[in-house]
């Protein structure tokens, strides 16, 4: 929840300024295909030895039975995956994970925006008050303006609301997003942060920490660091405006651009569980190599290239995250009463 108001100014109708909005080129987020080949490791083709009978001879003494030992055809194996650690329960049927919205600053200290809606939006003021309807083909730009905002020229609170109506999607900037808008004027800057289902959030985070081609194994170990992550800064917020940003100084978030049906089935068929420690979460740590784990985070968290190679010697999410966080258990977030 937002838990801080910039006072607002009553809003002034005049003739609104529209601009047209780009198309909508990536409403189909899930038949996007990745260009990039899957990391996998390459090996040498294994090459067989040859073995050639010998001739036998025959004589008329009786000839005694030579027993040739075969040379064994030298194999490269992998080294096999260590025992999984204990398994977490297999989820109720009907479960689903908490409703749990997590606040996303798509963009900090802006100019500006542009804005615009797939379908229809309401846009209100931090009371529910109702301002204005938008539609969809239409773009609206956005601007500070001290402690109002001036809103397809309009003057409108500094605080507003972008609700879009089911199954609608919000374009901010050049992305396409699910989930709610809150645009607020911070005197001569722009923050607009997206209020966003947690597991819809992870659709996008996924894609765009991991290759869409990785392999699946490593995608859903991806998928519970990151809700993880997501978790702690939702229970410590980077803001009282938002809980962290879409960069990599948190995780990368480019809202639909980044969506594919590969990071789909990784949190899916890992939804709600997390990294959990003596009943807390865990800030699981990750990045690109073990080389930058051990710079920026001193050797403590997951290496993606590291994870990718786990699981081509056949290591499933779970072994893959006991090798980087070791001593740590799997939960599943309940919502209790």
């Amino acid at each position: 929840m937002v838990t801080q108001w910039q006072p607002s100014e009553p809003s002034v109708e005049s003739k609104p300024e529209i601009t047209p909005l780009p198309p909508l080129s990536q409403l189909q987020p899930t038949e996007k295909k990745s260009e990039v080949q899957k990391p996998y490791l390459k090996t040498a083709p294994q090459k067989k030895s040859e073995v050639q009978k010998p001739s036998q001879e025959t004589s008329p003494q009786k000839s005694e039975k030579k027993t040739l030992a075969t040379p064994q055809t030298a194999q490269t194996q992998k080294p096999s995956p260590p025992p999984s650690p204990k398994s977490l329960a297999a989820a109720p049927v009907d479960y689903q994970p908490p409703p749990l919205d997590i606040r996303v600053a798509i963009l900090r200290d802006a100019p500006g925006t542009t804005l615009g809606v797939s379908g229809q939006a309401i846009v209100s003021d931090r009371h529910n008050k109702k301002l204005k309807t938008l539609s969809g083909s239409q773009g609206w730009n956005i601007q500070p303006s001290g402690s109002s905002l001036s809103f397809g020229g309009n003057s409108f609170p500094g605080v507003v609301w972008v609700q879009p109506t089911k199954g609608s999607l919000i374009y901010v900037g050049d992305r396409w997003y699910r989930g709610k808008i809150l645009l607020v004027s911070q005197g001569n800057s722009l923050l607009v942060v997206n209020h966003v289902d947690l597991e819809h959030y992870l659709y996008s985070v996924v894609g765009s920490e991991m290759h869409a081609n990785a392999p699946t194994e490593a995608l859903k170990a991806q998928a519970i660091a990151a809700r993880s992550y997501a978790l702690v800064h939702m229970i410590r917020p980077a803001s009282s405006w938002y809980d962290l940003g879409n960069t990599q100084r948190w995780q990368v978030y480019k809202g639909l651009n980044s969506e594919y049906n590969t990071g789909h089935h990784a949190v899916q068929s890992t939804m709600g569980q997390i990294l959990s420690h003596q009943g807390g979460v865990v800030e699981s740590l990750y990045a690109a190599t073990d080389e930058i784990v051990a710079r920026a985070h001193k050797g403590r968290g997951m290496s993606q290239t590291g994870a990718y190679k786990l699981a081509d010697q056949g290591y499933d999410y779970q072994q893959i995250l006991d090798h980087y966080y070791p001593g740590v258990g799997l939960a599943r977030l309940i919502l209790s009463n």
